[in-house]
């Protein structure tokens, strides 16, 4: 065997261990407790108005974190898999924060005022938040 052939080898064994080690790391860390986290603090006009100014920036600054976004309801719906998906509005009459709930709410009407706990996955026509839960309803 030659010695770039043993070189190639050793990288790519290298290469499958480190592989190897990052998926256990994931795997013990588990899903993350989104009730357990802070959540950063913003209203459904500023996310989305952060979004549609600069994507990138945004991203930057909520990108995978936990944000608590408080807005007014302006519509509950199921999405594919059975769960509720509120869309909470914005200024803009037709996009706004879409928050796919981890759990059912009897509170969730349109027109209520509402805190929600979420990961923002980024942004496609709405922002979007995964894992939602509701942290305070004001009729």
């Amino acid at each position: 065997m030659t010695t770039q052939r043993k070189i190639f080898l050793f990288i790519l064994l290298g290469l499958g261990l480190l592989s190897c080690l990052y998926a256990l790391l994931l795997w013990k860390s588990g899903p993350r407790e989104v009730q357990q986290e802070a959540g950063i603090p913003i209203t459904a006009d500023s996310l989305f108005s952060a979004y549609s100014l600069n994507e990138k920036k945004a991203n930057q600054l909520f990108l995978d974190k936990i944000v608590l976004v408080t807005g007014i309801i302006s519509s509950v719906s199921k999405n594919q898999d059975g769960k509720t998906v509120v869309l909470l509005q914005t200024s803009d009459p037709m996009f706004g924060i879409s928050c796919s709930m981890e759990q059912e709410s009897i509170a969730l009407k349109e027109g209520n005022t509402v805190s929600m706990k979420g990961i923002c996955t980024g942004f496609l026509t709405d922002v979007v938040l995964i894992r939602c839960s509701l942290q305070q309803s004001k009729h």
